[in-house]
Order: structure tokens, then C-alpha cells, then sequence
């Protein structure tokens, strides 16, 4: 039987600081690839909700853990969608309030649950991960544009397998603030044309 000792134990003498990862390299530019603004779940887990959630208690996951998107899940762990922020603050729970599933005075916020307002995986406009490597940032910028949202989810297909897996996502927060620019999604063709040129300098 292998002999182990306890290792020797020490206090801190002054105020320590947390480590954090090394940001000081420099931003991803628009000519920068693709892949380098994409958070891998290679490295670094998804985080995820379970559908029952309510949704002030998956908006305080949020804030919490920093992000702006949950992936959802049902009891034995399948993949059933996503929720945002912007899902929760916005219109959707009062739509849902006026909708055939719950009408006011029936049921009221509080009882809305995540999987009530998701995004389900059907309606999810994804990027494949194949298609990204000669993509570059500011190719995402132009897609996240057109699509109108603030994250573009991105699968990786298995290769002999009817399946594919969330890979990882790209989060306009994150493009903004490599690029020192915000974007207005859902905007005019004008606005487009605005970023289009700031883009190009």
C-alpha cells in the first residue's frame, strides 16, 4: 500500500489577490480568426438550467456566474434550449402572461418557468464549427448584424453519429468589447451600413 504524508500548511502574510487569466495580450480584431472570440466548451464548461427554473431565480444564476445565457435542460439531462437576459427582462413573460397557457389572475410571473419563454434547440440559428476556420471577427460581427440577437451558438457534427454537440458561442458582449465598439442589433440597414465602415478603418 503506497504511503502518503500530509502536506505542511501555511497562512497567507498579507492580503492575497485571486489569480485570473491573463487578458494582457492583445483584443481579437476584425481581421483576428473567428475561433479566437469563441468561448470553447472544450475548455471551459456550459453552464445550465433546469426548464422548471423560475425565472428570476435563473437571472440571478446569471448575474452570479456573469453571463447572459443559460443552456436548458430537462431531469435527465437533455438539451431542450436556451434562455438570455434579455429573455427574462423583456417582452416574452408578459406575452406568455397573455398567452392560452396563463392568463392573468390565474398565474402570475412568479410562476413562469424557464422553459416557458426558451428558445427551444429547433429554433436555434446555429454556426457549424467546420465553417469556422477561415471565418474571421468581423465576419461574426456582420452575422450577429443580420441576425438581430447577442449570441450565435455554435454545434460541432460527430462524425458516424446522427448528433451533434453545442461546441461552443459567440456573445456580442464579447465582440463589443474586443472591438471597442457597441452594436445595436435589430437596427436598420443604415446602422449596418455604419458598422459595415467602421469595420473596414
Amino acid at each position: 500500500m503506497a504511503a502518503y504524508t500530509s502536506l505542511s500548511l501555511d497562512s497567507p502574510h498579507a492580503c492575497c489577490l485571486l489569480k485570473r487569466p491573463d487578458s494582457s495580450g492583445p483584443l481579437p480584431g476584425h481581421n483576428s480568426p473567428a475561433l479566437a472570440l469563441m468561448t470553447d466548451f472544450q475548455d471551459i464548461s456550459p453552464i445550465s438550467v433546469a426548464a422548471t427554473t423560475s425565472l428570476d431565480t435563473a437571472l440571478d444564476y446569471m448575474i452570479i456566474s456573469g453571463i447572459r445565457l443559460l443552456f436548458v435542460i430537462d431531469a435527465e439531462f437533455n438539451l431542450l434550449g436556451s434562455i438570455t437576459s434579455f429573455d427574462i427582462q423583456g417582452e416574452k413573460p408578459m406575452l406568455y402572461l397573455q398567452s392560452k397557457d396563463c392568463r392573468i389572475g390565474i398565474c402570475s410571473r412568479a410562476d413562469i418557468e424557464v422553459q416557458d419563454v426558451m428558445t427551444p434547440v429547433s429554433k436555434w440559428p446555429t454556426l457549424r464549427h467546420e465553417t469556422l476556420t477561415d471565418a474571421t471577427v468581423g465576419d461574426i460581427a456582420h452575422t450577429f448584424q443580420a441576425l438581430g440577437q447577442r449570441h450565435l451558438i455554435v454545434v460541432e457534427n460527430q462524425p458516424e453519429q446522427s448528433f451533434a454537440i453545442v461546441r461552443g458561442i459567440f456573445s456580442m458582449s464579447d465582440l463589443e468589447r474586443s472591438l471597442g465598439m457597441t452594436f445595436i442589433v435589430g437596427e436598420t440597414a443604415k446602422n449596418f451600413s455604419e458598422i459595415e465602415r467602421a469595420l473596414r478603418k
